[in-house]
């Protein structure tokens, strides 16, 4: 197919934008949407560096389609977010925490639709640690075979979580310095601030964003890697779902 010489220039003038702040809005947005040949450039120019386009609340997000991105997180970038003590295993807890808080607006990744109006910080530590307390119903073994499995270490992030010291102090005292639980989930908060995907709607109550909720519905669930992720995280809610059902 051939292109006229401005939608190629304007294909790559938006793409160009995406590629420096992560997303396009209004003219622009406007001028992608009405324009098939300008979209069609730009959708291949996203292919070529392994991102997919997500149109969300009128606003085009360049998403990073496999870890081979250049637009994927980097890790020495996420340990700059968590610290400069930050270690491999801060960041699978931190990937760990994310999935958990998203998981709790799609009952546990079971529904398509937010099932819930917003989470708190409090909310969020009590299923993690119902989560985690699921993770260790498997071996020490199991746990092993899976993180080769799905390159996700399960043992380090266990072990994370019990290393961190869940201070009997304020709320306000561990959004400091210290080591602690709470301090750490305040950390990956401001994480997805960042990132757009999460928004506060009050005092401590969080909601998922536009581009989270059309990741998650139209691409993030559909990954084969991310739903064997999904299914051993959820395992033992499934059969405890099924055990329930047969004793009716």
């Amino acid at each position: 197919m051939r292109y006229e010489q401005n939608d190629v220039i304007k294909a790559f003038q938006l793409f160009s934008l995406l590629t420096q702040q992560g997303f396009i809005e209004k003219d622009d947005v406007e001028f992608y949407r009405i324009n098939e040949e300008v979209q069609s450039l730009v959708e291949q120019f996203a292919r070529e560096v392994d991102a997919v386009l997500v149109l969300a609340a009128d606003i085009v997000y360049l998403i990073p389609a496999t870890a081979l991105s250049p637009f994927h997180v980097k890790n020495e970038q996420l340990r700059r977010e968590m610290g400069s003590n930050a270690t491999n295993a801060d960041i699978y807890m931190m990937y760990f925490c994310i999935l958990v808080f998203i998981g709790e607006f799609y009952n546990s990744y079971l529904s398509n639709e937010v099932q819930r109006d917003f989470l708190t910080t409090s909310q969020w530590l009590d299923v993690l640690q119902e989560r985690l307390n699921t993770l260790r119903q498997h071996s020490a073994d199991d746990l092993s075979r899976h993180a080769e499995e799905l390159q996700y270490n399960w043992l380090a992030i266990l072990e994370k979580w019990d290393a961190l010291n869940d201070l009997k102090e304020s709320a306000q005292s561990q959004k400091g310095n210290t080591v602690s639980r709470l301090s750490f989930l305040h950390k990956v908060l401001q994480f997805m601030f960042k990132e757009k995907l999460v928004e506060q709607v009050g005092p401590d109550e969080y909601i998922l964003t536009e581009k989270t909720k059309t990741i998650v519905q139209r691409y993030f669930m559909e990954l084969d890697y991310n739903r064997g992720i999904l299914q051993f995280m959820y395992r033992y809610d499934e059969r405890k779902d099924e055990t329930y059902a047969d004793n009716l």
